[in-house]
């Protein structure tokens, strides 16, 4: 059951919300700092705000007005501030859908005191978890549990979301696999969100949200590309190559050490049926041929599969003969 958010009216505030936090203890000096009147009454609107109570805020500003303390800084920051207390006001009466969340999340302006940003993203987690399947709600570009969790600073729960999402079959899944490894880079895992990176331009490199990617190597790589590729236009689909090439990323072999015929049935459906793009078909037989180059006897098969490589994308088979022999 969603909370009463009925103590955000003016109208009604006899009790506390369900949100709104114990309130600091603020001691009473104006008098022995009179001059410092703006400073602390300023500060007491910035705790209430952190607390969701808009009244307490409101009073606060008040009392700057009446001290005539008040300037342009003051006044546009108690406007924002009554028209923030009509949104709750609103969202509480109404249905409490995550289209009114995300409603709400686009009117978080810059000029938002950042005590009522930090409750309000908390506010629409809380929110949003309470709502069916909270992991698959996703507004373009970027509303989404885990998202507000990582801009609270909160990236292991908002990597959490991120897996919930993607085990329950979210879609765009490659801007989930790379929302996921910046949540992971930034906490410190490099080598697992690179994986998750590498599967996110695999999966789908047009639907990553290039300009939040967390790892510089990976900006680094994307702009090294974009100056060396014969066609930069459509370097992202082919930046999984790019990447091993650089040493940014691995090919995993085990799948085909463990099981060497399934992979070979599901390359050949692949390539057969059209399900495979051509950057994904030339990152499966560059797999290929690297699990053939350390395979006694399979001479043959591992010149077929290069010169697949080569028919695919001659520059790139290029660059990977040069790199294979030590000159890249």
């Amino acid at each position: 059951m969603s909370p009463d958010l009925s103590s955000w009216r003016g109208d009604n505030l006899t009790e506390p919300s369900h949100f709104r936090r114990v309130k600091s203890p603020v001691v009473e000096q104006l008098d022995l700092f009179a001059d410092n009147r703006r400073t602390i009454w300023l500060n007491r609107a910035h705790e209430a705000l952190g607390c969701l109570d808009l009244e307490g805020a409101l009073a606060s500003y008040g009392r700057i007005v009446e001290a005539g303390l008040d300037d342009r800084e003051i006044r546009d920051e108690r406007n924002l501030v009554v028209g923030w207390q009509e949104r709750l006001t609103r969202y509480g009466e109404s249905e409490r859908d995550a289209g009114q969340l995300h409603e709400m999340y686009l009117e978080l302006s810059p000029a938002v005191p950042t005590p009522l940003r930090i409750a309000l993203l908390e506010l629409m987690v809380e929110e949003l978890s309470t709502l069916e399947s909270p992991e698959l709600l996703f507004f373009p570009p970027r509303f989404h549990p885990g998202l507000l969790c990582c801009e609270l600073g909160r990236y292991d729960e908002g990597e959490k979301w991120f897996t919930r999402a993607l085990d329950a079959g979210i879609q765009p899944a490659g801007r989930f696999l790379a929302y996921r490894g910046d949540s992971l880079f930034i906490l410190g895992s490099p080598e697992p969100a690179r994986e998750l990176y590498k599967g996110a331009f695999l999966e789908g490199p047009l639907t990553v949200d290039m300009p939040h990617l967390a790892d510089p190597a990976l900006c680094e790589l994307i702009s090294y590309g974009e100056s060396e590729a014969e066609e930069p236009d459509d370097l992202l689909p082919w930046l999984p190559v790019w990447g091993w090439l650089r040493n940014l990323f691995t090919l995993e072999l085990d799948e085909l050490r463990r099981d060497l015929s399934g992979f070979l049935d599901s390359l050949t459906r692949g390539e057969t049926g059209k399900v495979l793009t051509a950057p994904q078909l030339w990152f499966q037989y560059l797999r290929y041929a690297e699990f053939l180059r350390g395979v006694p006897g399979y001479g043959q098969e591992l010149v077929r599969a290069r010169r697949r490589l080569k028919e695919i994308n001659d520059e790139l088979f290029g660059r990977y003969m040069r790199k294979i022999a030590g000159g890249e």
